[in-house]
């Protein structure tokens, strides 16, 4: 967006940062962070905000630390910013932030003459902005933000900016005479943005839960695909708020990431506190339905959630182990599928999981070295390997994926395969369909072409959806 020059240009230029500069509140993000990662420094700080917002915020501002250059900045706003600096305006930073934030940030970016914040005894919020701004400057500016809390601002100056379309404040700015110079918005789809941090490309990992319902035929059997697909519900719902809690766990890490930073809360789409909401009504959800099929399934689900949380705050950064608990992920699924309709549980079908999905695991994590080495990085934070471990998780991988075809030939020449295929020895047939799709998998992280999940590739790969057809063609063949 342009800024326009009237016939009377004001000298000042004041720019709000929470959610305008910025694209997150600070204080919510980090009141937000610490409610997982330092409980007690939450608390106090809730204590603090019932008696002075202003002690709260800059207690938690002492706490919490922010690394300048990973922060979420609307380039829209610095873009308005630089073009009145080019004609002689003086900038204002005016932010009810903690100054212990604000003025960091305005040295890093080196686009403000003067900084307004919130200290021990004063919110600089609304009319007590108001009266600093009036002390600091003179009556002819230009506010840039984005809150309701801005209106008394905008009555006095006259002049507005607005970050955002809310459309209440549109009104209000109109009814009161203020002169809209400009609107600054950003055109997004919140369904898509919803999607990326359900990360719904993942629930493909729950169709798991339908194998064991395949593997024996009973797929179409009374209720049995009707209790698949509650557990595919449950898991996909339980599975999607182990991802929004690892996202604000690792907010400050993806941030810093070269590829995750543009995941929804890391990049400032998703409002952490909106995230918590997300994260409560995907549990509760999950939760009722994995409820509804059993005790059995009930646990084995509190099992994956609890995993999950050691995963997250504990055991991701253990090499190797945490390629460990991924692939236990997957066969926690697998025996879930089993429970509803208390289908036998089999140990092929378990042996042949472990080994493949140990070799997605470490797929993953070859991925990260690879953007290690294009990103000329020897480490990723909140993360145990190197950029020198690729070779390894490599040679690990594939042997892990081999073994899998191996034991999927085995399974051809068992007493078990007998009851449910009347040519099991076609069922071979699957040895180097396996074969070829493990070995491309591979070969295709090594040329840079898994950017980062590798299930986001298979969801988006024609010769994957091949394979599958072929392998389901072949069974079908045998039975």
């Amino acid at each position: 967006m342009k800024a326009h020059n009237s016939l009377k240009s004001p000298k000042y230029l004041v720019v709000d940062l929470d959610n305008s500069l910025l694209k997150i509140d600070l204080f919510k993000d980090a009141l937000g962070k610490s409610l997982l990662q330092q409980p007690w420094v939450f608390c106090k700080t809730v204590f603090l905000a019932i008696t002075s917002r202003a002690k709260a915020k800059i207690y938690i501002s002492k706490k919490y630390n922010i690394e300048l250059h990973t922060l979420p900045y609307n380039k829209n706003v610095i873009d308005i910013i630089n073009n009145y600096r080019e004609i002689g305006y003086e900038i204002v930073l005016a932010t009810g932030a903690s100054y212990h934030y604000a003025g960091p940030i305005s040295n890093y970016l080196e686009l403000f003459d003067k900084v307004i914040a919130t200290n021990e005894s004063r919110n600089m919020i609304g009319i007590n902005k108001l009266n600093a701004i009036k002390k600091e400057i003179n009556d002819d500016y230009i506010y840039i933000g984005d809150s309701l809390k801005d209106i008394p601002i905008w009555k006095y100056c006259k002049k507005a900016i607005l970050v955002g379309n809310n459309k209440s404040i549109l009104e209000d700015l109109k009814a009161n005479n203020v002169e809209i110079i400009g609107i600054i918005k950003e055109e997004k789809s919140y369904f898509k943005i919803l999607l990326k941090q359900l990360r719904a490309h993942q629930w493909s990992k729950n169709i798991l839960l339908f194998v064991p319902a395949v593997a024996s035929h009973q797929l179409f059997t009374a209720d049995v695909f009707m209790n698949a697909l509650q557990g595919f519900i449950a898991f996909s719902l339980l599975a999607s708020s182990i991802y929004v809690l690892n996202d604000i766990v690792d907010i400050d890490h993806d941030r810093y990431h070269p590829k995750k930073n543009n995941r929804p809360i890391a990049s400032g789409d998703l409002s952490i506190v909106n995230a918590y909401g997300l994260l409560l009504v995907c549990f509760i959800g999950g939760s009722f339905l994995a409820f509804n099929l059993g005790q059995l399934f009930l646990m084995i689900s509190g099992i994956y959630i609890f995993l999950n949380l050691l995963y997250s705050f504990l055991l991701k950064r253990i090499i190797i182990l945490d390629v460990i608990l991924l692939m236990s992920f997957y066969a926690l699924r697998l025996i879930a599928g089993h429970i509803p309709d208390a289908i036998p549980l089999s140990t092929w079908l378990i042996a042949f999981s472990i080994f493949l999905f140990f070799s997605l695991g470490l797929l993953k994590r070859y991925v990260d070295t690879i953007i290690m080495r294009e990103n000329k990085v020897s480490f990723l934070r909140g993360r145990g390997y190197s950029i020198d471990d690729g070779h390894i998780l490599m040679s690990l991988g594939i042997s892990s994926g081999l073994i899998s075809t191996l034991v999927l030939i085995l399974y051809t020449g068992s007493d078990q395969v007998q009851e449910f295929y009347s040519k099991p020895f076609i069922l071979i047939a699957l040895a180097p369909v396996m074969l070829y799709w493990i070995s491309r998998m591979w070969l295709m992280a090594e040329r840079g072409k898994i950017k980062s999940d590798p299930v986001l590739f298979c969801v988006k790969d024609l010769i994957t959806y091949l394979t599958f057809i072929i392998a389901s063609i072949i069974l079908l063949i045998a039975s």
